[in-house]
């Protein structure tokens, strides 16, 4: 994802999300080193993004009984509406995943909403099992976030 996307992905923002991130905040985003974030185009027009933040040191906080060398922080999905449903999601989750194990990384968690039934069938879906809560991660209407994850 490059700064002259961000109109475009703006849009995206806009139509799937209740609080939709802000234009500086996604120029955060694609400044950290850290961060893949990347865009899914259809006839040059960008349909979808994603990305992740990986994690600086290796982790144990998700399994005590487990360490991870490289663990992600899946940041966001979202593709347009009207093409959703049509494998998209998955490829664009599918092109983070595989970047992330081209990284050795071992590990991806995120959160979701509890509400969001769409988001958490297609996570269900591409094998992420629920493996926490935090409660009132979500500020604007203090609503838990369940947190998924699972090994690369």
């Amino acid at each position: 994802m490059l700064e002259k996307d961000l109109d475009e992905v703006l849009i995206i923002e806009r139509a799937v999300f209740k609080y939709p991130w802000t234009k500086d905040f996604f120029r955060l985003i694609i400044s950290e080193i850290n961060n893949y974030v990347i865009t899914l185009r259809q006839r040059n027009t960008i349909i979808g993004y994603g990305g992740y933040h990986l994690l600086k040191k290796s982790s144990d906080f998700l399994f005590p009984h487990k360490k991870y060398n490289q663990v992600i922080h899946l940041i966001n999905i979202a593709i347009m509406p009207y093409v959703q449903n049509r494998g998209c999601g998955t490829l664009l989750l599918n092109i983070l995943l595989n970047n992330a194990r081209s990284k050795h990384c071992d590990y991806c968690y995120l959160e979701v909403r509890p509400t969001n039934s769409k988001a958490l069938a297609f996570y269900k879906n591409t094998c992420f099992s629920i493996i926490g809560i935090i409660e009132n991660y979500y500020p604007q209407d203090k609503e838990n976030a369940l947190v998924m994850g699972k090994e690369l």
